[in-house]
C-alpha cells in the first residue's frame, strides 16, 4: 500500500474517490476490481485485462493509480478482507442472489446477512471517528441531518429520536431548489450530519459546500464515500450497506444512528432523562390517563368540553 495515501480507504472508497482521475479504460478496470474483489484475489494481471477488455499494463497502472504499491499488495489486502468477511458465515455474499421467494428461507438468509453486515461494521467503523462525531453533535447549537431520497427517512428518524431528548435537531431532505430553504439557517454553531452512501448528488455537493462556507462541521455516515469526501468532512463513519445487485441493507446504518442517539444522550444524561419522563407524561395524558408530573394533584380539574 502506498505510504502517501491520506487515509486507509477501502477499495470501493478509493474507486469512488479517484474515478475522475482515471481514463475510461482505467475506470472500467477499477469498477471491476471494486465489484468483484473475490475474483481479483485469484486472478493475474493478464486475466483481469482479458475480463475487462483492456490489458495487463492497464490493470497494473489502475491499481497504482488507486494508491496501491502493486497488484500483489492489493490482492493481499483483499485476501485478508475475504477471510474477515467470510469466516463466520461462509460465502454468504455469493448466495444473496439466490434467496428465492420461499418466505421462511428468505427471512433466514436476510437475517443472516444483516448479522454479517453488523459484524463487518465493527471492522469498518473507526471508533475515533465515531467519538469525534458525538463530540461535534453534543457541542452543536443544532444538528441538521441531511438525507436525499429514501435516506431522508433515516434522517427524519435520527432527528425524531434526538428531539425527544431535547437535543435541538431538524431534517434537511428536500431535493432541487427546495433544499435551499433547509440549508438557509445553517451556521458555524451547527453540525451537518450527511447520510450518503455511494454517490454524491448535486444537492449533496451544494450542502457540503455551504457547510464549509459557513463553518459548520460535517459528520458523514456512508458506505464508500469516506475517502472521496475526506476533505469536506470532520468525521466519517463507514457502515456497509451490502449491495447485491439492486438490493442493499440499512442495518448497519441504523445501528450507527442508534449508537449516536445513545451517545448524545449519555453526554447530557439528566436532560435526556427529564425529556423522556415528560414525553411519557404527555403520552399518558393523551391517552386520558392521570398525570404523574409533580404538582399535578394540586392542579384544578379540567372543565369538560362542550359538545357542538
Amino acid at each position: 500500500m502506498s505510504t502517501t495515501e491520506p487515509r486507509r480507504g477501502s477499495l470501493a472508497e478509493r474507486v469512488t474517490a479517484r474515478q475522475g482521475e482515471l481514463s475510461s479504460s482505467e475506470r472500467r478496470v477499477a469498477r471491476y476490481l471494486a465489484d468483484h474483489p473475490d475474483e481479483v484475489v485469484f486472478a493475474s494481471a493478464e486475466e483481469l485485462g482479458r475480463l475487462t477488455g483492456t490489458s495487463d499494463a492497464t490493470v497494473i497502472r489502475t491499481v497504482k493509480s488507486l494508491g496501491y504499491a502493486g497488484l500483489p499488495s492489493l490482492k493481499e489486502l483483499l485476501r485478508e478482507s475475504l477471510r474477515t468477511r467470510l469466516a463466520p458465515a461462509g460465502r454468504l455474499a455469493r448466495s444473496l442472489d439466490e434467496y428465492g421467494s420461499e418466505p421462511k428461507g428468505l427471512l433466514t438468509r436476510v437475517l443472516e446477512d444483516h448479522v454479517h453486515l453488523l459484524e463487518e461494521a465493527r471492522r469498518t467503523i473507526d471508533p475515533e471517528e465515531f467519538a469525534r462525531a458525538v463530540r461535534l453533535m453534543g457541542g452543536a447549537r443544532e444538528t441538521v441531518v441531511y438525507g436525499l431520497g429514501g435516506l431522508g427517512t433515516l434522517a427524519e428518524y435520527l432527528v425524531t429520536r434526538l428531539s425527544r431528548m431535547r437535543h435541538r435537531a431538524r431534517v434537511a431532505r428536500s431535493s432541487g431548489y427546495l433544499l435551499a430553504d433547509d440549508l438557509l439557517a445553517l451556521s458555524g454553531e451547527d453540525v451537518l450530519v450527511v447520510i450518503a452512501h455511494t454517490n454524491v448528488a448535486p444537492e449533496t455537493a451544494v450542502a457540503l459546500d455551504h457547510a464549509k462556507r459557513v463553518g459548520a462541521p460535517v459528520v458523514l455516515i456512508t458506505d464508500n464515500l469516506a475517502e472521496a469526501l475526506a476533505d469536506d468532512v470532520e468525521a466519517a463513519i463507514s457502515a456497509p450497506i451490502g449491495k447485491t445487485g439492486t438490493f442493499s441493507s440499512q442495518a448497519a446504518t441504523l445501528a450507527v444512528l442508534e449508537a449516536l442517539i445513545l451517545a448524545v444522550a449519555a453526554g447530557d444524561r439528566e436532560q435526556a432523562t427529564e425529556a423522556m419522563t415528560l414525553l411519557n407524561q404527555l403520552r399518558d395524558e393523551l391517552h386520558g390517563l392521570p398525570s404523574t408530573a409533580a404538582g399535578a394533584a394540586d392542579a384544578p380539574p379540567r372543565r369538560p368540553r362542550r359538545r357542538r
